[in-house]
């Protein structure tokens, strides 16, 4: 299995972008991150694309995303994401709005604060994503995940960062 996750994490990841965050919803997590459509998305599938990302991005390959790395390849992918909406002054605020989170994000992530964020510090806001999405605990993100936090969250209970 292993040995299928890698090249089709290579493709998915040169189609779905490069170091970007892990996704707070979880059909979304699902959707970018199963490669083997299962509806199903392993610890495996979500290390292998999350890696394939980070490298993607690191463009002067010394192993570390520096600031303008990370905040230029978010701002590339928010640009094309924004060219569908069409009144111009609610792109720009969610652009202004994004990009100021990108920074701040960049910031939290580089945690021994030395400018360079390396792909442990990127991959553990990953993880703590997978683990919160994976409501069930099974080691899995799937859409029974997904049911499972809309009735948490229809009795007041549940994680309200993620939706599902």
């Amino acid at each position: 299995m292993k040995t299928l996750i890698l090249p089709a994490a290579i493709a998915l990841a040169l189609v779905a972008g490069s170091a970007q965050a892990a996704p707070h919803s979880i059909r979304a997590m699902i959707k970018e991150y199963d490669l083997n459509a299962d509806q199903k998305v392993s610890r495996d599938e979500f290390d292998a694309v999350r890696k394939i990302r980070y490298l993607t991005t690191d463009a002067d390959g010394n192993g570390t995303l520096n600031k303008a790395e990370y905040v230029g390849e978010f701002e590339t992918r928010l640009k094309k994401d924004l060219e569908s909406e069409s009144d111009a002054a609610k792109a720009k605020e969610e652009y202004d709005r994004q990009m100021r989170q990108a920074d701040v994000r960049f910031g939290v992530l580089d945690t021994d604060k030395d400018a360079k964020m390396t792909f442990d510090e990127y991959v553990f806001s990953g993880h703590q994503m997978f683990n919160r999405q994976d409501i069930d605990k099974d080691g899995l993100v799937t859409l029974k995940d997904s049911d499972l936090l809309k009735t948490q969250q229809a009795e007041g209970k549940g994680d309200d960062f993620i939706s599902p």
